[in-house]
């Protein structure tokens, strides 16, 4: 008994809780389990480590996005060129931008961002006076639809004028109208706040919910951003088929407003992963070649 007994001056065998407490010589007391627990040294424990399940479990779906993104390795199969592109594949979101090009390699994103900068810069220049810059406005218009490889929807200035307030105020009843060439405009005049939504992107967001959330949390997706879809698009590997069924996304103007906070969450979840602060311009550089 004295080997599992307190103030005996004798071990408690491996470590045990004490059973007994002596009174006296040949005398124990039993000791109740509370009164046994209490008799251990309680060590304080170590905060659990993190793991790549907890790690899941932390993460916004939007973040998860982003670090699929990250640390999948990137390489296209450049079909018009009938060569692997980049040569080896690109980890990482630098290394990814590193692997931007539009419409051939020989224009990567650095020369891409001077352009689209440019373009910026005289939006912001003519923005305050719409109405009186109107022909300028259209001219600028039609330069980013032949950077952009797209048709210039009208040759009415006030029509371009129209749709460029109706933008600004991102309403979802004052609807405006929405392609490939508008919603580059959009993100040229309202930089901070609009995405280039075009089919490349659109392929981008649906192939990375698909390849990267469970199904609960693509079905947060879609509650949190229900107007996302297919945008129709060639080249590439574009049309892509996807696993599950999304709507038509074309001409959606709400698809575009939804296309514009997940981009701006997603954002937000890179430039929280990084000392560097990116753009919703890198962001899309990158959406656009995943989209390919």
């Amino acid at each position: 008994m004295a080997n599992a007994a307190q103030d005996t001056g004798h071990w408690v065998n491996a470590g045990q809780a004490p059973q007994y407490k002596r009174i006296a010589k040949g005398l124990y007391e039993v000791l109740g389990l509370t009164e046994q627990e209490e008799t251990l040294e309680q060590p304080t424990s170590p905060p659990p480590t993190p793991t790549p399940a907890n790690l899941h479990c932390a993460q916004s779906i939007e973040a998860r996005l982003v670090t699929h993104l990250i640390q999948t390795p990137f390489q296209i199969l450049d079909r018009k060129r009938r060569t692997l592109h980049p040569q080896r594949p690109a980890i990482g979101f630098n290394a990814r931008l590193d692997a931007y090009f539009w419409p051939t390699p020989a224009i990567n994103f650095i020369a891409t961002e001077k352009i689209l900068d440019g373009f910026i810069s005289r939006a912001r220049s003519m923005a305050p006076n719409l109405d009186h810059n109107a022909s300028a406005v259209l001219q600028l218009f039609s330069e980013i639809c032949k950077w952009g490889g797209v048709r210039l929807p009208t040759q009415v200035p006030q029509v371009v004028i129209n749709n460029l307030r109706r933008a600004q105020h991102r309403s979802r009843t004052q609807v405006a109208a929405m392609n490939s060439a508008w919603t580059k405009l959009y993100a040229v005049f309202y930089p901070e706040d609009f995405l280039i939504y075009d089919s490349r992107v659109a392929t981008a967001l649906l192939g990375l919910a698909e390849t990267t959330l469970s199904d609960d949390e693509i079905a947060q997706l879609r509650q949190r951003y229900p107007a996302l879809g297919k945008v129709a698009g060639r080249g590439g590997s574009r049309p892509r088929a996807t696993c599950l069924a999304w709507r038509n996304a074309y001409r959606c103007w709400a698809a575009q407003l939804d296309a514009n906070a997940l981009g701006q969450a997603m954002l937000a979840a890179l430039n929280a992963k990084n000392l560097k602060h990116y753009t919703l311009r890198h962001l899309e550089a990158t959406l656009f070649m995943e989209g390919y």
